[in-house]
Formats: structure tokens, C-alpha cells, sequence
């Protein structure tokens, strides 16, 4: 297969998908007024993130271009296997474990599985890229994540 076949086929299918999200956004249920006093609905940061999916869509379009005759490696079925393997577990540790902790142990497995293997750098990012999402998500956006069991206060 070639690269700008694979790209382009691709990126339509995340724009295509990033275009359901957006309807989604738009229903009715989402359309109330503001959160806890601020001017924003539930849909304002689901709707930056559709905005970035889409970006990175239309620039993997464009890098198909570039790239249309080159030829592609072989795909990596195992891998990807597994890291949607990894993915569902993450998803399952969520509600079992809390936000922080699940996504700890997903960023320190997935990202040597996807080839980055320097330690120093990894166990770092695993921890503090974590924390801090957490809290952004429950002290600046005041939109509270999955907590631990262990530590939910009485």
C-alpha cells in the first residue's frame, strides 16, 4: 500500500468521524447554559478537542500528498492489537482505580510499546503528565475526574 493512500484514507475517516462528534455536541442536551457560574456548556472543551482531531486530520491529508508514491511499511497488527488491548484495560481501570492511577500505568506500558524506551524521560512523564491533567480537569476546570477508592474521603 502507499503512504498517501493510507493517509488519505485515514484522515477522511477521522474527519468523517470528528464531523459525528460535532453533530453530537449540537443536541439539545448539551445546548443548557452555563456549568457551576461559568459561561460555558458541556460541550465547549469536547468541541476544542474535535477542533485539534480535526487539524490533525486535514495535516495527515496533506502530508499524503507529499508522500502519495512512497511506499508503506508493513502494518504492525500485533502491536496495534495490543495496544487497543491496553487501551479497553485503561478504560476498565478507570472506574476501578480512579483517573490518576490508571492512566499512570497506561502511559508508563504504552509508551514503550510504541518504541519510546528512555527511562529517565518515560517514568517522569508517566507520573507528572498525569497529575498534571488531574488537576487541571478538578481544580482549574472544576470538572472532577474518577477517583480512587482508596483515597475518596469520608
Amino acid at each position: 500500500m502507499r503512504v498517501g493512500v493510507r493517509d488519505t484514507s485515514f484522515g477522511a475517516v477521522m474527519l468523517a468521524a470528528a464531523g459525528l462528534l460535532w453533530l453530537e455536541t449540537g443536541r439539545d442536551a448539551y445546548q443548557e447554559g452555563g456549568v457551576l457560574g461559568y459561561g460555558f456548556d458541556p460541550a465547549f472543551f469536547p468541541r476544542i478537542l474535535i477542533v485539534l482531531w480535526s487539524a490533525a486530520a486535514l495535516l495527515l491529508i496533506l502530508r499524503s500528498v507529499v508522500l502519495w508514491d512512497k511506499d508503506a511499511p508493513e502494518p504492525r497488527w500485533g502491536m496495534a492489537g495490543l495496544a487497543v488491548a491496553l487501551t479497553g484495560l485503561y478504560v476498565l481501570l478507570i472506574g476501578k482505580i480512579g483517573f490518576l492511577f490508571a492512566s499512570m500505568a497506561f502511559m508508563a506500558l504504552l509508551m514503550p510499546l510504541m518504541g519510546y524506551r528512555r527511562l529517565p524521560v518515560l517514568l517522569p512523564v508517566a507520573v507528572l503528565f498525569p497529575i498534571a491533567v488531574w488537576y487541571t480537569f478538578n481544580f482549574l476546570l472544576f470538572i472532577p475526574l474518577p477517583t480512587s477508592p482508596w483515597f475518596v474521603r469520608l
